[in-house]
Order: structure tokens, then C-alpha cells, then sequence
């Protein structure tokens, strides 16, 4: 069950075109999306990560951490971005058509995407394929998408994999085709900056490329996942930069 507005409002709020950024941080959140939040959070600021690269020129910092329970690292980002908070977290939120525009601009080996299903303005399922480079089969994924600002005035969208009808798993299990990946924990994190106009975007990423795929070899592509953020970083920046000029033409 759910917290703030009940199911008639959600209709109505997705008729509206009401996105997460509308919404109080405790509406349409129920107890296992709280528990969602606090666990992420919970993986984001635990110890023991170590530095896999640190970039001063852009400020990006790359971070991994093994657990003992899976094999596949655990993968940590973190980049100021020159753009307000909210503007990162509108662009997270891609519950609409540019989803799949969206997702292509923050990591390079999306081949195709598309919003599955919405239940409300803060909750989707979604689906996106990554091509990997050849012999490896491209990974499809699927998982459901928990976007919401919080009382502390940041904001967060973050998702795991999930089962969708509508989304059967590939019948190709390796050269051919698909293989269908598993997102252990995948999110991003916006904090707002002391500075005005600034926030901080944080990453987070477990994924389990399934298949025959040596271990070695998933986590030694892990790592790059935590660039996504810069392609952020550089799209966001631009993006308000050519705003900013043309209200000045």
C-alpha cells in the first residue's frame, strides 16, 4: 500500500503528465520502497571501497568493492555537475518517450531502450539492450525504476531487475542473439552543492552479465560503467550553456 495519493490520483496524475519532480518525497512510496532507498543508500555510503581512477581534471572518482556473496564487483561513481539538482534528477526520470534518447546519451553501448510499463508518476519497469564488443552477445536487461526526490532535498533513481511478461527472456544463452542480464543494484544519487546552480551525481551498479562469461572478464568491463556519469556531466553542462546563450541572444 502506498503512501499520499491513492490509485484514482495516479491515473489522473498520469493523464496530467505529472513527473516524480511534482510530487512530495513521500508520495506513492510504500514500505518496501522506503526499505528500496535505505538499502541503496545503505551500499553508497558503506566503507571499503577501493579507487579503481580519479580524474582531476573533471573531478570524476571510480570506486569498486568486492562482496562475499557475488563475484561481480560492486561499482561506485561520483562527479560535480554545474547544473541545479533538479535538473539532474528531471533528466533521470526518463519515464517518457526520450527514455531510450536519454539513456544512449549516458552510456555508450545502449543499442535500444523503452519504458515497459508505469504504474505512477514514480514507479516504471523498464528494458534497454547493450551491445558488448564482439565475439561477447549483447545483454539485454530488465528492471523496475524507483524515481523520487527526498526530504533532504536530494533525489534519487534507482531500480533491479524484475520478471515482465511482456519481456520474456532470450532463448540464445551465448554466441547468438541475447543474453539476459541481471541488475543486482543500479542507481544514480543527486545531491544538491553548497554552491548554487551545482549538485553531485552518484552511481552505483552491480551487474551480472550472465552467460559464460569468466567473472574476470565482467568485472574488468565494470569499471567503465562508472563513466556513464561523465557523458552526463557533458551533456547536462552543454545543454544549459546553449540554453543560457540563446536567452542572452
Amino acid at each position: 500500500f502506498f503512501f499520499g495519493a491513492m490509485p484514482d490520483q495516479m491515473n489522473s496524475q498520469l493523464d496530467q503528465g505529472i513527473t516524480a519532480a511534482d510530487l512530495s518525497p513521500d508520495d506513492l512510496l510504500s514500505e518496501a520502497d522506503q526499505k528500496e532507498i535505505s538499502d541503496f543508500l545503505a551500499v553508497l555510503n558503506a566503507p571499503g571501497w577501493a579507487v579503481a581512477s580519479s580524474c582531476k581534471k573533471d573531478g570524476l572518482k571510480v570506486l569498486w568493492k568486492k562482496e562475499a556473496d557475488h563475484p561481480v564487483v560492486l561499482v561506485k561513481a561520483e562527479i560535480k555537475v554545474m547544473v541545479p539538482a533538479m535538473t539532474a534528477f528531471n533528466f533521470l526520470d526518463g519515464s517518457d518517450d526520450t527514455f531510450e534518447a536519454r539513456l544512449k546519451v549516458i552510456d555508450k553501448l545502449c543499442k535500444a531502450g523503452r519504458n515497459v510499463a508505469r504504474r505512477d508518476a514514480k514507479h516504471s519497469v523498464k528494458w534497454a539492450l547493450f551491445h558488448l564488443p564482439p565475439p561477447l552477445s549483447n545483454r539485454d536487461f530488465v528492471w523496475s525504476d524507483l524515481c523520487t526526490t527526498l526530504p533532504d532535498g536530494s533525489s534519487l533513481s534507482i531500480g533491479k531487475s524484475v520478471h515482465h511478461e511482456s519481456c520474456p527472456e532470450p532463448k540464445a544463452k551465448w554466441l547468438f542473439g541475447e543474453v539476459r542480464g541481471e541488475l543486482r543494484i543500479s542507481g544514480y544519487y543527486v545531491v544538491p552543492a553548497e554552491e548554487a546552480g551545482a549538485c553531485t551525481v552518484h552511481y552505483v551498479v552491480q551487474a551480472d552479465l550472465k552467460g559464460m562469461l569468466p567473472v574476470s572478464i565482467v568485472n574488468a568491463l565494470a569499471t567503465d560503467q562508472g563513466k556513464n556519469i561523465r557523458r552526463m556531466k557533458e551533456h547536462l553542462e552543454a545543454h544549459t550553456a546553449k540554453a543560457h546563450a540563446a536567452t542572452q541572444a
